[in-house]
């Protein structure tokens, strides 16, 4: 089982140890690493904050999980979960603030660890019924339709298209994220920020 732990982190499973807000690069690689499933991750982009000429772009990469960074690159597997990190903004480049967890349909089985929060396992039930009992206020996300955000629990919950009847990916921040120096936006770049400028563009 995950355990998400708004504002402190994420308990892996198994007694692994929780997975903290704050921990540096070294530190979050070091957990993860001990875990049976944990890898380098090789990608095919490279992009960093020092290729976009304007923060807005960073920013929205960032929450797009385009932007690379070679110190934050260890992916820990759990059954049919998939877990990621990542540091923050300016200011916090060595600090963790930001983990992603997936599901991986083409894996998951009666076996797959829950995602839990709150004793309530995010991706086993209805993508309604789970709404239905997370604390209020929550938005629709700006980034991409279908989504939702919980700005309380800075939790972002997130499905590939075709929209399935279940969550499937989610994204836990911690705030501040050192984005504020870009704008008042969490889970979006608020300053209308692009992250495929220097892909696309």
């Amino acid at each position: 089982m995950l355990e998400l732990l708004p504002g402190i982190g994420v308990v892996l499973p198994d007694g692994a140890g929780t997975l903290g807000f704050g921990m540096t690069a070294e530190e979050a690689g070091a957990m993860l690493a001990a875990t049976p499933g944990s890898h380098r991750s090789r990608q095919c982009m490279t992009l960093t904050r020092r290729d976009y000429a304007e923060l807005r772009h960073a920013h929205d990469a960032w929450l797009g999980g385009i932007l690379f960074d070679h110190a934050w690159n260890t992916v820990a597997s759990f059954g049919g979960l998939v877990l990621t990190v990542a540091a923050g903004g300016p200011g916090r480049d060595d600090r963790l603030t930001l983990i992603a967890v997936e599901a991986d349909a083409s894996a998951r089985t009666a076996a797959t660890p829950e995602v839990v929060w709150d004793g309530i396992d995010l991706f086993g039930h209805p993508a309604r019924d789970v709404v239905s009992v997370l604390p209020g206020p929550i938005d629709p996300s700006r980034a991409a339709a279908g989504d939702v955000t919980v700005p309380r629990l800075g939790l972002w919950l997130r499905r590939p298209p075709p929209a399935a009847d279940r969550w499937s990916r989610l994204t836990l921040l911690d705030t501040p994220t050192g984005w504020d120096r870009c704008c008042a936006g969490t889970f979006a770049c608020a300053r209308g920020g692009d992250g495929l400028v220097g892909v696309l563009r």
